[in-house]
């Protein structure tokens, strides 16, 4: 557990240079964090001061010194830290220089460890992080404890970190831009869900993608635990790296060490928890997601008694599997987290029934292959939108799909699925937005596609209901 004397350690009186004041808020946190602690802070973002005005006004009243627009990163070479948000790539020049000149490049989820003086729960993974970390706060919360959820997820770790009591416990979801730069990042339980080609724009390489998820065991011991999909070859693959206590958990086999599904019913440890039945999340993958979950909170010390009211009362996020609407025999699911191939591929499986897929944006894996073909088994059809949509069609027909549609915007989308599906006997079924792309092309963030598209179908109802 790290104590809050670290954190003044390795901040008072340094020279504190923070990269990015990105939306998420990592650069104000870290920044209003260090300034706090004594440090000597300076804060560079590459945009004009125009495009950050909320951003500059949450740090009024702290002693530090704003780079913005061509003066960002002026001076980071008289740096001893720098503190990077998760969106700035680590190879840019200006870090270069910085390490050249003998600065320490950290991430602010490395600051939130120096200062919380509680244990840390960490969870990674290609898919699924948000859902589990969540319910981990849960299942931590239902048992009378105080959990603070947050990371890659809503709050900055830095931030809950320093609101955190010695009795408090925190969950956090981080990404492989996190973990690239931490030094001695220790969390008391720490999650790998899988593994699948993603963010490879960035890390250029799987191996190099791997090697960042790796790095949430690299600095545990036989005190802490590592809980491992048993199920996903990617994951599995590097349980050689893990230092501390394996939990493996498994849909498909015993894991009496870590979490398992037998007989109906989620075990943690070879103790039944709770049936299946429990979980109400849609599809096989939130039941391997209970699993974690449930792995993670035995490890930070649940009992896990009142696990089966948790898991009854967790209905998941907006934008995850999301149920938006019914209109006549036709569901609408919001499912615009879902950015690679394998995350819509989960989707699909998760759905009963007739789909009519709704796929598109800025790839960042181009292997559509498995999640055209996967939709041509199941007789499914397609609409595509934005820069990837002739790729993914074209996957899409060579798999066999028999209904492949192009649509200019998210609108029309929506309406040409509706028409795929008003068109089987009987008519009815899914309309799944799971685009398996980033949302940059055309939206500002996966969010307001998940929004216009909940919009859209809101229109498509309000048409319905004038026609009826």
């Amino acid at each position: 557990m790290a104590q809050d004397s670290r954190a003044d350690s390795e901040l008072a009186g340094r020279r504190v240079h923070v990269v990015g004041l990105g939306k998420w808020g990592t650069g104000r946190a870290a920044a209003r964090a260090a300034a706090r602690r004594g440090a000597r802070v300076s804060v560079s973002d590459i945009k004009p001061a125009g495009e950050l005005a909320s951003e500059v006004a949450a740090l009024e009243g702290l002693e530090l010194e704003l780079l913005l627009g061509e003066d960002a990163y002026r001076g980071i070479e008289e740096a001893d830290l720098v503190v990077v948000s998760p969106g700035v790539p680590l190879d840019i020049e200006p870090l270069s220089r910085a390490r050249a000149s003998g600065a320490r490049v950290v991430s602010e989820i490395e600051l939130a460890w120096w200062i919380a003086p509680c244990p840390i729960a960490a969870v990674t993974g290609t898919k699924g992080k948000t859902t589990t970390a969540a319910l981990i706060g849960e299942l931590l919360c239902a048992e009378g404890k105080r959990a603070l959820v947050g990371g890659n997820i809503g709050r900055p770790l830095v931030e809950l970190a320093e609101q955190a009591g010695p009795g408090d416990l925190l969950v956090a979801e981080v990404s492989s831009f996190q973990l690239e730069a931490i030094e001695g990042f220790r969390p008391l339980a720490a999650a790998l869900l899988n593994l699948s080609p993603d963010h490879l724009d960035r890390h250029k390489t799987m191996e190099a993608y791997q090697e960042a998820k790796a790095r949430i065991f690299v600095n545990q011991g036989e005190s802490e635990a590592a809980i491992l999909n048993r199920d996903d070859e990617g994951a599995w693959g590097l349980r050689s790296r893990v230092r501390g206590r394996l939990m493996p958990y498994s849909l498909e086999r015993e894991a009496p060490e870590g979490a398992d599904l037998s007989g109906g019913w989620l075990r943690v440890e070879g103790q039944r928890i709770c049936p299946a039945e429990a979980v109400r999340l849609p599809g096989r993958h939130n039941l391997g997601n209970a699993l974690a979950a449930l792995a993670v909170a035995r490890a930070m010390g649940a009992t896990l008694e009142a696990a089966e009211g948790a898991l009854l009362r967790f209905r998941g996020f907006e934008h995850r599997l999301e149920a938006v609407a019914e209109v006549g025999a036709t569901r609408f699911v919001n499912d615009s987290q879902a950015t690679t191939p394998a995350a819509t591929l989960a989707a699909l499986e998760a759905c009963e029934g007739p789909v009519a897929l709704i796929a598109g944006g800025r790839a960042k894996v181009h292997d559509f292959g498995p999640l055209a073909e996967a939709l041509a088994r199941r007789g499914g059809s397609l609409v595509v939108i934005g820069e990837a949509g002739e790729e993914i069609a074209a996957a899409a027909r060579r798999a066999g799909v028999g209904q492949v549609a192009e649509a200019g915007d998210l609108e029309e989308a929506v309406a040409l699925a509706a028409g795929q599906l008003a068109k089987r006997r009987p008519p009815g079924g899914v309309v799944l937005l799971s685009p398996a792309c980033a949302s940059f092309d055309m939206f500002e963030d996966m969010a307001e596609r998940g929004r216009r598209f909940r919009e859209a179908v809101q229109a498509l109802a309000r048409r319905a209901e004038r026609r009826a």
